[in-house]
């Protein structure tokens, strides 16, 4: 499992944008990365929060962070 796969699994790219309030391109710089941003680990944002809440629970919180952790 990677970010790509639970971002697809969530509904993609296009969808999983929209949630959040990033675009489309922000989001392809997250699956190039293969890393979540700085913010989600500090608490300045809460994404992997609304992705498990939108996907009702089929993406969890937990898997994202820990398959997002920035290497």
């Amino acid at each position: 499992m990677n970010l790509k796969s639970c971002i697809d699994d969530a509904g993609g790219v296009y969808t999983v944008a929209a949630w959040i309030g990033k675009t489309p391109r922000a989001m392809y710089k997250w699956i190039e990365k293969g890393s979540l941003p700085r913010t989600e680990y500090t608490g300045q944002t809460n994404y992997s929060e609304i992705i498990e809440k939108k996907t009702k629970g089929k993406v969890s919180k937990e898997i994202l962070l820990r398959v997002g952790l920035p290497k």
